[in-house]
């Protein structure tokens, strides 16, 4: 989509690697130097889009996103969750499979990753060979916020520091504040997440994910955009999030985990009017792979009278498209309640055999701008 330029309200985010100055001048060169453009390869493909990619600052990943790309902050942390995951992931295989002894081979793993998010209004404007660059005051605060005292202040060494602008609404989960001064801009305040304890919690989480093997029914799809973008239309609000399996058009209401958060142990409930309610509580949630919900019928008149399982995955194609496979299996696996489950797959395979292009989610919203969803399976297992 083309980038108007002009005068522009939303996120500025930059991603730094922390150690790289280190790493780059106490190492051999050639290795260090390739070691550092795969990781900021890695970073700008997961974070870019939904964020627009700015420029390479060195060490540091610039990027930002009109205020309409995220509700509000709570989608950009996820991105930011998700990105750092990435991000230690690639440096635990990088140290695992690497046979090479020299010194920057051996120092990989002291490389880390820190985030700053700021929101606010900027310049967006285009130099005479198409680069995007960004100008205002916000982006100069954005640059100084990189220079913070989170770490000596006994805070995390891997971290997102998100200025209060950034959360638009007020937050239904808390993070530790914390504030900085700088001359021009006086005191801003934020709130900082631990990344690491973030990805060491989703290393140790327990996997619950129905297998195309194991499904009842299952579709795929190509999606003619990244994972990234899939999962903000299936998940934000204002959009309709209706599930490839789902007969009717719903409206969704969700409602945060214990820690105030959509993931496990959040739920949500779909409103189908007279003809019945349903009620979904998210039980594996793995930004921007994968999520796993337990369907339950509810209400006086539930449209369905069997509960199951279902899992909505996102495959990156690599070529800026995704694969979504979603997956359902009934919970009771008895003679009776399969009978019942029967009509229910039925009417997903007639509804995919229709091409129906109500079909919600990412898929509504393709079809609504004009894209092209080509449908590569959609086949009941045995």
């Amino acid at each position: 989509m083309p980038l108007d330029v002009g005068r522009m309200s939303g996120y500025l985010l930059l991603a730094d690697i922390s150690g790289y100055t280190k790493f780059l001048t106490g190492t051999e060169l050639e290795h260090s130097h390739a070691i550092v453009t795969e990781l900021t390869k890695l970073i700008r493909s997961r974070l870019v889009p939904p964020m627009r990619f700015v420029k390479l600052e060195g060490d540091a990943v610039f990027c930002f996103a009109g205020s309409d790309e995220f509700p509000d902050g709570e989608q950009v942390l996820e991105l930011v969750e998700s990105c750092y995951f990435d991000f230690t992931s690639r440096l635990l295989d990088m140290t695992r499979s690497t046979t090479c002894t020299c010194d920057a081979c051996r120092a990989i793993g002291g490389l880390g990753l820190k985030f700053i998010v700021h929101f606010g209004e900027f310049m967006v404007d285009r130099d005479d060979d198409g680069r995007v660059d960004l100008a205002g005051p916000e982006v100069i605060l954005a640059h100084r916020l990189l220079k913070n005292t989170v770490i000596e202040s006994g805070g995390p060494k891997a971290y997102a520091f998100m200025s209060a602008k950034c959360f638009r609404e007020p937050k239904q989960f808390e993070l530790p504040a914390h504030s900085e001064s700088y001359e021009s801009f006086g005191e801003v305040t934020g709130y900082i997440q631990d990344l690491a304890d973030v990805a060491d919690r989703r290393r140790d989480a327990q996997r619950v994910r129905v297998s195309v093997d194991e499904a009842d029914v299952y579709r795929r799809r190509i999606l003619p955009v990244p994972p990234s973008v899939v999962w903000q239309y299936w998940l934000r609000p204002g959009r309709r999030f209706e599930c490839p399996i789902t007969l009717l058009d719903t409206v969704m209401v969700f409602t945060p985990n214990e820690q105030g958060r959509l993931g496990p142990g959040a739920s949500s409930h779909c409103a189908h009017g007279d003809v019945g309610d349903a009620f979904r509580e998210y039980l594996d949630w793995r930004p921007y792979e994968y999520f796993t919900c337990r369907f339950t019928p509810a209400g006086p008149n539930p449209l369905f009278m069997v509960s199951w399982i279902e899992t909505h995955a996102f495959e990156d194609l690599g070529d800026g498209r995704t694969e979504q496979i979603s997956t359902v299996r009934c919970i009771d696996r008895s003679e009776a309640s399969m009978a019942l489950f029967e009509p229910i797959r039925q009417g997903m395979e007639a509804r995919e055999a229709n091409g129906d292009p109500s079909t919600p989610g990412p898929h509504g919203a393709a079809v609504e701008a004009g894209a092209e969803v080509s449908d590569v399976a959609d086949t009941p297992t045995p």
